[in-house]
């Protein structure tokens, strides 16, 4: 299995970066070989969210591989996203997708090169059998990813703080439905991660590639940095970029559940002493991303009251981002207290002096909780997000103390 690394040429513009493109797609394969004439090509990049890159895809990065899909025969290319769970539900002005292209400039980019753009949410979806399926065994996709002639998958190199990288495998989620990508959307026995490598084998990838002009590190959301790397990758094989891009960042393949448990299932290959590297070597263009900190304590946060029981990493990271954004307005402190009750069975008091939030099917459902929250509820007071996990918290833990 080969996989590729070019460097752009500075200036980083339109004819660097399909320059970029059309070497490192030449080194793992044909255009011409891979795309018969007339055929339909849909690329999929990553617009989960309205930010610009590095959180999403260059979109110079989705036009040069367009480009290079029409110039080998492709009588139809289509722009295919869907945004993410959490942008449909919580992000106002942007919910949608087309308000996130809109957002990023994506719309117009591919409209201009003369691209067709499908918004998955507002298109027909088959139910369909995952094959193989561990966690996700049925699942709901849009025809046009289903119909494509050819798919290409156009992630984008970032950290992410539940799977640590959201790279090619990652970026698949957007090809179900709204309910598909909420079910199992927790790490609880690493279901997240599980469904993800069900997501893979739902519909074959033809090619990968990776837009490392900028990447991200530290988050994958508002709190990521960008990292100037000036790269392109690309691979046939999702599962052997995720490991070579995660070399480049640091990571060995081996701790990226995705990677290691899309292998397992025989969906690709992430052993780097079994993959070609073609291009620059892993070694010269290696620059490690600094992980996520989604630490969770009352030494972290001055003035947090925590009453935890069992949980998992996705409750930590919501609860986490929520309580960063808390403090930066000013609104978690020694003067401003909050108590945060999370998880199966917390040992937590029967009443609080101070604001509660309760967060999570695991502590609302708990007996050990139901004292405190029936006392809040009967006040008026009871400030609580149903979910598992309870991704609202992240966005909107200042309206809930309002």
């Amino acid at each position: 299995m080969q996989v590729s690394i070019v460097r752009a040429q500075a200036p980083i513009n339109h004819a660097t970066v399909g320059e970029a493109v059309a070497r490192a797609v030449s080194l793992v394969c044909r255009p011409r070989d891979l795309i018969t004439p007339g055929a339909t090509v849909v690329l999929k990049p990553n617009v989960f969210a309205p930010r610009p890159a590095p959180t999403t895809t260059d979109p110079r990065v989705v036009v040069a591989v367009g480009e290079l899909c029409r110039e080998a025969g492709a009588g139809r290319v289509i722009v295919a996203e869907g945004r993410s769970i959490s942008t449909a539900r919580y992000r106002k002005g942007a919910s949608t997708t087309r308000g996130c292209f809109e957002a990023v400039g994506m719309d117009r980019a591919v409209s201009e090169a003369g691209f067709d753009i499908v918004y998955l949410e507002e298109d027909e979806s088959r139910e369909i059998e995952v094959p193989g399926g561990q966690v996700l065994r049925r699942a709901s996709v849009p025809r046009t990813i289903l119909e494509a002639d050819i798919f290409i998958n156009i992630p984008v190199m970032k950290i992410h703080s539940l799977t640590l990288v959201t790279l090619a495998i990652k970026n698949l989620h957007g090809i179900v439905s709204d309910y598909d990508k909420l079910y199992q959307h927790c790490y609880r026995e690493l279901a997240l991660a599980r469904k993800l490598t069900d997501i893979l084998g739902i519909r074959r990838v033809d090619l990968n590639v990776m837009d490392a002009l900028l990447g991200q590190e530290a988050d994958h959301a508002a709190d990521g940095r960008p990292v100037e790397m000036g790269l392109i990758l690309a691979s046939r094989d999702a599962v052997a970029l995720d490991a070579i891009a995660g070399l480049i960042m640091g990571i060995d393949p081996a701790e990226v559940d995705t990677t290691r448990l899309a292998a397992e299932a025989g969906l690709g290959e992430a052993g780097p002493e079994r993959i070609e590297v073609m291009g620059e070597p892993v070694a010269a263009v290696k620059r490690p991303f600094e992980r996520p900190d989604v630490e969770l304590s009352e030494a972290k946060f001055p003035g947090l009251r925590l009453y935890a029981g069992d949980h998992c990493l996705s409750c930590t990271y919501y609860i986490r981002r929520g309580l960063d954004r808390l403090r930066q307005e000013g609104l978690l402190d020694e003067r401003h207290p909050l108590a945060v009750v999370v998880g199966k069975d917390p040992d937590v008091p029967g009443d609080l002096a101070c604001p509660v939030a309760i967060l999570g099917d695991c502590a609302l459902g708990s007996e050990s909780v139901k004292p405190l929250r029936d006392r809040l509820l009967l006040r008026g007071k009871l400030n609580a997000i149903y979910a598992c996990p309870p991704m609202e918290f992240r966005i909107r833990a200042a309206d809930m103390l309002d």
